[in-house]
């Protein structure tokens, strides 16, 4: 946790903060190894870490040694903003994509007579999280070879009979039982034309009755996510299936090879998407090409095609092209990806594409 305190602090120097306060829980739980829960964290440029919460965290938050824990009663924003000027403090960052209006709106009313200047900050703690440490990466490296057992798990059970919402409980007990008893997100299953709405929600009256479903799913192991997509097939499939597939898997080979320290995210989507749009399929495929992953399943860097952003060694990405046809079908393949020096690690490389 030291590092990655030192790592906000200088962060708030490069700003110009005297502090910064965090609100959303998992970057609170990042910087201080407490669970996810309801509070603001103050992190001063002197590295004082306060934690504001509630009666129901006390007991628990007051155990950890890295904090000061101050409880609401009933006016957590008053004591929020009566800490920030008891400690003379006069720029303050917030997290502006995670506070709701409400809240910045109190906060900064009882900072008024303290003459404290609120700064917006994007992406604050995310910037840290998007280069993983060693640990981190054993830990995602794990989730990820429990998604592959359970798609393995789907290959032994799948049975035409089965509805989509049975397949769906089936291998998410599978992934809640294998990692530490929650999922990344919920899985994505989806037969037939279903397959052409990316997040589609399994169905109890859908049966694995025709050729092919997808299936998305990921597991959570220590907190730390993973993300797949794989589509299966059963008896024969048209060639035009056949077409539409190969047409993705080839995109997402393309795109993979773009991946090393320093490439721009552009290229990146570009190298699939340039390829589909070629092909054809360009207006089929409406979404970036992937996502950063780590202790939340959609994080920085996305990669899409308007993206600025650089990858860097340590960054854990997904590579998610498609083709969706309405009322046919839809093809997404997702491989998670290590950023090296040189080139992309596969995460997921022990999964047939």
């Amino acid at each position: 946790m030291k590092s990655r305190i030192e790592k906000c602090v200088s962060r708030l120097k490069a700003l110009s903060l005297d502090a910064v306060v965090l609100s959303n829980p998992v970057n609170i739980s990042y910087l201080s190894g407490f669970r996810e829960a309801e509070g603001y964290l103050l992190l001063s440029k002197d590295k004082e870490l306060i934690y504001f919460t509630n009666f129901i965290y006390e007991y628990e938050a007051k155990d950890l040694d890295i904090w000061k824990v101050v409880i609401g009663g009933g006016n957590v924003f008053r004591k929020l903003s009566d800490t920030i000027k008891s400690l003379h403090l006069r720029r303050i960052g917030f997290e502006a994509k995670n506070i709701p209006y409400l809240e910045y709106s109190k906060i900064k009313q009882y900072l008024l007579t303290g003459k404290v200047e609120l700064c917006e900050t994007i992406d604050f703690v995310e910037k840290i999280r998007a280069i993983k440490e060693p640990r981190e990466i054993a830990l995602i490296k794990k989730a990820t070879r429990i998604t592959e057992e359970a798609l393995e798990f789907v290959m032994e059970i799948r049975d035409r009979a089965m509805t989509e919402k049975q397949l769906n409980i089936e291998v998410e007990k599978f992934l809640r039982l294998a990692g530490n008893g929650s999922v990344a997100f919920p899985a994505v299953v989806a037969c037939g034309a279903n397959s052409a709405l990316p997040h589609h929600v399994a169905r109890k009256d859908k049966r694995l009755s025709e050729n092919f479903f997808l299936i998305d799913l990921g597991a959570k192991y220590y907190e730390y996510c993973a993300d797949l997509t794989r589509v299966f097939t059963w008896g024969k499939i048209t060639p035009f299936f056949r077409r539409i597939y190969d047409i993705v898997k080839k995109a997402q080979d393309l795109s993979i090879k773009k991946i090393k320290d320093g490439a721009r995210v552009k290229d990146v989507d570009s190298a699939a998407r340039s390829f589909i749009e070629k092909k054809g399929y360009g207006q089929f495929f409406g979404h970036g090409i992937g996502h950063g992953v780590g202790l939340e399943v959609h994080e920085i860097p996305y990669i899409g095609p308007r993206s600025e952003e650089v990858l860097k060694e340590g960054m854990v990405i997904t590579i998610e092209p498609a083709i969706y046809l309405k009322n046919k079908f839809g093809i997404r393949i997702e491989d998670m990806v290590l950023v090296g020096k040189n080139k992309g690690e596969i995460l997921s490389g022990n999964l047939r594409r």
